[in-house]
């Protein structure tokens, strides 16, 4: 339903921070992915599943950020479930 990939920082007095996740908005190109934290904290995911022939463009569009709660992560996700590309201008950006 939604693709997630999130890490919960700690604030300097131990306590839960916020999250830093990245989400892919159309779940279907993903075909495996995975994280990690050895001092910093990495995302890595691998689209299609498929060989890509030269010349070939793939990729996916992606929401990264800083949130405050699960319920928050799903709420901005869901204003953008599905888009497959992020267009950027001068005037801005549309969500496609």
């Amino acid at each position: 339903e939604r693709f997630f990939r999130a890490y919960r920082t700690k604030l300097a007095e131990g306590a839960p921070g916020p999250w830093l996740a990245g989400m892919t908005l159309d779940p279907s190109l993903v075909a495996e992915a995975w994280c990690h934290q050895r001092g910093y904290v990495c995302f890595i995911q691998e689209l299609w599943g498929r060989d890509v022939a030269a010349g070939e463009k793939i990729g996916a569009a992606y929401i990264v950020g800083f949130f405050d709660s699960v319920a928050e992560m799903e709420t901005v996700y869901d204003g953008y479930r599905g888009a497959r590309a992020i267009a950027v201008s001068e005037a801005g950006y549309t969500v496609k």
